[in-house]
């Protein structure tokens, strides 16, 4: 008997001894090849970052660089007598928008810089069933967000960095096109520092503010005319960032007479896009406006969501 007890016992160690020998080694094995893993991805890495080089060269020398970017954020919720919800019987959904291109030619004297974003979306919201009922309406008459800016810069370089330029902008929404909304002509200079930055000042620009308000007319100016366009791609772990920036204001030379709105403006667009897969990932938007002829407060959007670009 006590002899059973003794192997026994040596058995349980022997088996508890190679179990846990087991395991160290499976856990050398693992940090073994997650170091193999993590050297791959750095290699990868640089490897990408190389390609994303080579392509900025290429289309250097080919003349244009385009690019585009996206970003879409959808919901949609449904209860049905769901008595703990704070309205048992209610929907919701919410469709975001958010798109931005370019088409940049830069040749040794000539250059001609495209650019357009649109960010729309739209909400929906029924807090009963006799809600839904009584209102006719679906998602898409109710619109909560819509910015439509399009501009297209041409010059001619007196040297590397600097051109003689001229400037058309429209800044306004979708659905109400000019109404209210901006739209810019102008000539003046242009500093290109980068491939990557555009500022543009024009101290000869004509300025209209359409109105599309009650009672207040769409006015014109003379003014200087600023603006200035960012973008850049960065590579984070193998992992593409993109960020476009898009700052624009004017001010006019004239002064407002007394209890008339001033012309003077500012906008600034955002988006940041954040690669998790083939181009698929994470978007966030974000806009400050001020506006005077609009309204005497500053104007702000922020936007979520699923993001794609190429």
């Amino acid at each position: 008997m006590k002899l059973k007890f003794l192997l026994s016992f040596i058995l349980i160690g022997f088996l508890s001894f190679s179990n846990a020998q087991s395991i160290d080694e499976l856990k050398a094995m693992q940090a073994e090849k997650a170091a193999v893993a993590a050297d791959f991805q750095a290699k990868a890495g640089a490897a990408q970052a190389e390609v994303n080089a080579l392509q900025a060269e290429i289309d250097k020398l080919s003349g244009w660089r385009k690019g585009f970017s996206g970003m879409l954020g959808f919901d949609w919720n449904k209860s049905n007598g769901w008595v703990a919800n704070p309205n048992p019987d209610a929907s919701s959904s919410s469709l975001n928008i958010d798109l931005n291109a370019y088409a940049l030619m830069d040749k040794e004297k000539v250059f001609w810089h495209n650019k357009g974003f649109v960010t729309k979306s739209w909400s929906d919201v029924d807090l009963s069933s006799a809600d839904s009922g009584a209102d006719d309406d679906n998602l898409f008459d109710n619109g909560t967000k819509d910015i439509l800016n399009i501009s297209s810069l041409g010059g001619y370089k007196i040297s590397d960095n600097f051109a003689l330029s001229g400037l058309g902008e429209i800044n306004t929404s979708v659905e109400n096109f000019l109404s209210p909304g901006t739209f810019d002509i102008g000539v003046g200079a242009t500093w290109l520092p980068s491939s990557n930055l555009t500022v543009v000042i024009h101290p000869f620009n004509y300025h209209i503010a359409f109105s599309g308000i009650d009672n207040v007319d769409s006015e014109g100016s003379v003014g200087a005319k600023v603006r200035a366009d960012y973008f850049q791609d960065f590579n984070i772990g193998g992992k593409t960032v993109k960020w476009t920036s898009t700052l624009t204001t004017f001010a006019p030379y004239s002064k407002a007479e007394e209890g008339e709105p001033k012309l003077f403006n500012y906008q600034w667009i955002n988006m940041l896009n954040f690669e998790v897969w083939n181009g698929i990932g994470v978007g966030v938007g974000w806009g400050l406006r001020n506006s005077e002829f609009e309204s005497d407060d500053v104007q702000s959007y922020t936007a979520l969501g699923l993001s794609y670009g190429f």
